[in-house]
């Protein structure tokens, strides 16, 4: 009698303590539930300044290419516009073959120039990665795969 008695009290106590402790509230807030499609939000938010970014450097790239190449094109012309004058002038072969020379010369050096300068433009920009989805894992086949067959 003693004895069940004593398991009754100690059932009871035991009762009484897991009651007692969901009583009291978390002194520590929870972290706010993510799920993945929250953090693709945020990845995929990310990823459209990371493009904006991208397509303004693109722009500036492109921008600068083409003032480049207008000035590269524009000294060749005139190194050619300025020879085709020479040459008009010139009577002897020594004055035309020096005149050729020379526009070879100013062709090679600004093309030299519009390398260097486009060198010191540096690598293109990379476009940014667009993120992906997680998979949501292997599903069994569906549509009545598993059934029999009559």
């Amino acid at each position: 009698m003693k004895r069940a008695t004593a398991v009754w009290a100690s059932a009871g106590a035991i009762a009484l303590s897991s009651f007692s402790n969901s009583a009291f509230a978390d002194v520590t807030p929870s972290p706010a539930p993510t799920s993945q499609a929250d953090s693709f939000k945020v990845l995929m938010e990310q990823f459209k300044r990371d493009r904006e970014e991208f397509n303004v450097a693109l722009r500036e790239r492109f921008q600068k290419m083409r003032l480049i190449n207008q000035t590269f094109d524009t000294a060749i012309r005139k190194a050619r516009q300025d020879s085709k004058l020479a040459m008009q002038v010139a009577l002897k072969p020594e004055q035309k073959s020096a005149i050729n020379s020379a526009l070879k010369s100013v062709i090679a050096a600004a093309i030299i120039s519009r390398e260097e300068a486009i060198e010191a433009l540096g690598e293109a920009p990379i476009p940014p990665t667009e993120p992906t989805k997680a998979s949501k894992g292997m599903h069994a086949e569906k549509n009545g795969a598993e059934k029999k067959r009559r």
